[in-house]
């Protein structure tokens, strides 16, 4: 296999024969078929990302066609990884992959953060901010800060049942029983 990096560049990943920001690509990449979020099973790996304010309709397009070109391209120690990636709720991007028959490397999971972090850049987003608490108020989807939790529930604007996303379940699974969940099922549940 010839050793090449990934380039994000509008609509498709590439390769060229240049070190991405001047970092050695640990685990380079391949294109593969791209497989969606809904596709992927029970047990398969997730990371979520967030953004307190919703994604406009083009950013939206342009993390998913983003996210699958590089999740079609994502490697690890030369096998690809079996992956999706999907936006969800227009304020959240998530990566899935399938680590039941292989083991992913550091570098790879390096590369989809770095991945992430070259979306906020190129889009004006905060994904990677874990400070950010969302949660649904009159069928919208609203925004605190954690350090504004306790106090948001002493007075009344968040309670035992106002549903928050669990930004941190793992598995597809999770993500498909309990990312949508009670506050009272959260680590917040500590401050009613």
């Amino acid at each position: 296999m010839v050793e090449r990096n990934f380039k994000l560049i509008p609509g498709r990943a590439i390769f060229d024969d240049k070190v991405m920001d001047g970092k050695p690509d640990l685990c380079p990449m391949e294109t593969t078929a791209a497989t969606t979020l809904a596709a992927m099973p029970a047990h398969a790996r997730v990371w979520i990302y967030k953004s307190a304010a919703p994604f406009t309709g083009e950013q939206a397009a342009a993390l998913q066609r983003e996210g699958e070109a590089f999740t079609g391209s994502w490697a690890s120690h030369g096998e690809a990884v079996a992956s999706a990636f999907g936006v969800v709720d227009q304020h959240f991007v998530v990566i899935a992959a399938d680590l039941r028959n292989m083991t992913i490397c550091g570098g790879a999971i390096d590369g989809s953060v770095q991945f992430i972090q070259k979306m906020e850049a190129h889009l004006g987003l905060k994904l990677t901010d874990r400070m950010v608490v969302l949660y649904e108020r009159d069928g919208a989807i609203k925004s605190c800060r954690v350090p504004e939790v306790e106090a948001l529930i002493k007075q009344g604007e968040l309670a035992a049942d106002t549903v928050v996303f669990d930004d941190l379940v793992a598995t597809k699974a999770d993500l498909d029983s309990r990312f949508r969940t009670a506050l009272r099922n959260t680590w917040m549940a500590r401050y009613l």
